[in-house]
């Protein structure tokens, strides 16, 4: 069994299923409850750019079904899907879906049957680097958002906000896993900023801009920063 915790994540449009699942994560000493969702859209964007260990996923869902979802992702974590329809099973396991659980899932036994499952089976890896785009939430779409166009990521709560070339957009994550995930064109220079180096128009003392955006400098990244641009 791995030594490492499985980052978790659990989808579910059943509120009642999704606690109690939640609950079971929680409840496993291997596992930590990295995010837990009722709504797949919001998820999905969730999971791409966290990159979580596992995902325990329902099936039938409005929007966008837990098979859908699984489709969409070009490397999905390993995931055990949940589900009241057994018809699915083939099809899932179809998609290299590691196990089944069948609702209402309220045996403990049978959901640490599967999560062990996972951590005999999980392989640590390093989150794949952005690509050239990722997708991002707006209304009831996800749009995709060229990395080239990024300028900043803000955190902001439970949330990171975007700051590209033309708008503000706001996911649920946190800046180190964004962070994690970004190539060496971005750099952390304050611990609630990370920016686009070929996007910072000037430099003072304290602070330093992109776009429009005023951005602190914490004086302990400065002289990476310094190290990072060309001066003359």
């Amino acid at each position: 069994m791995s030594e490492k915790k499985l980052l978790t994540v659990v989808v579910d449009d059943d509120k009642l299923q999704l606690e109690i699942i939640s609950d079971f994560v929680k409840k496993t000493n291997f596992l930590e409850l990295e995010g837990a969702f009722h709504e797949p859209l919001i998820a999905l964007e969730h999971i791409v750019n966290t990159s979580p260990d596992l995902l325990f996923l329902d099936v039938e869902m409005p929007e966008l079904s837990g098979l859908e979802l699984i489709r969409s992702l070009k490397n999905p974590p390993q995931t055990i899907m949940v589900t009241g329809n057994k018809d699915y099973a083939a099809e899932a396991f179809e998609l290299d879906v590691l196990d089944y659980l069948v609702k209402p899932v309220n045996d403990y036994s049978r959901f640490l049957k599967a999560a062990t499952k996972a951590s005999e089976n999980f392989k640590p890896h390093r989150p794949d680097t952005i690509g050239e785009s990722i997708y991002v939430k707006e209304d009831a779409l996800l749009v995709s958002v060229k990395v080239k166009d990024i300028m900043y990521f803000e955190a902001f709560g439970d949330y990171v906000k975007i700051g590209t070339t033309d708008k503000v957009y706001v996911v649920h994550s946190t800046l180190t896993k964004i962070e994690n995930r970004l190539s060496e064109e971005f750099l952390r220079v304050h611990r609630s900023f990370v920016v686009r180096l070929d996007q910072i128009k000037n430099i003072d003392q304290f602070n330093l801009m992109v776009g429009e955006k005023i951005i602190p400098v914490s004086q302990s990244m400065r002289p990476k920063l310094m190290s990072r641009i060309k001066t003359f």
